[in-house]
């Protein structure tokens, strides 16, 4: 099993990325083409989000920003308690050179 760099998550040793963040698995730093989406080679946490819609809605704000993200929703909807007895529905990382202009975009998304 490969562990991830990023969120520690015990990951199948064929594994390209990480499923929960989008990481980038090997150690090989080699920048990855694809053709389809760019991939989140220094992931970051934008947000912890303990709503499902809520969660929803800023991967929305962030895809019509051009603004890749990956979150750690799990396929059966399940959402995880964390330190102090909260919830989390979904942890939405971003690329490093994305944070400033997500994390506005998480702020006015906030006060509206």
């Amino acid at each position: 099993m490969k562990i991830c760099h990023v969120c520690k998550k015990e990951c199948e040793d064929n594994a390209e990325l990480c499923p929960v963040c989008g990481a980038y698995l090997t150690s090989d730093t080699e920048e990855i083409e694809t053709t389809e989406e760019k991939i989140i080679e220094n992931p970051v946490l934008l947000a912890s989000i303990d709503d499902v819609v809520s969660a929803e809605i800023l991967r929305d704000i962030l895809n019509s920003n051009s603004i890749p993200n990956s979150g750690s929703e799990s396929s059966e909807g399940a959402m995880k308690v964390v330190f102090g007895g909260g919830f989390v529905a979904e942890e939405i990382y971003v690329d490093s050179c994305d944070f400033e202009k997500a994390e506005e975009l998480y702020k006015e998304f906030l006060e509206s």
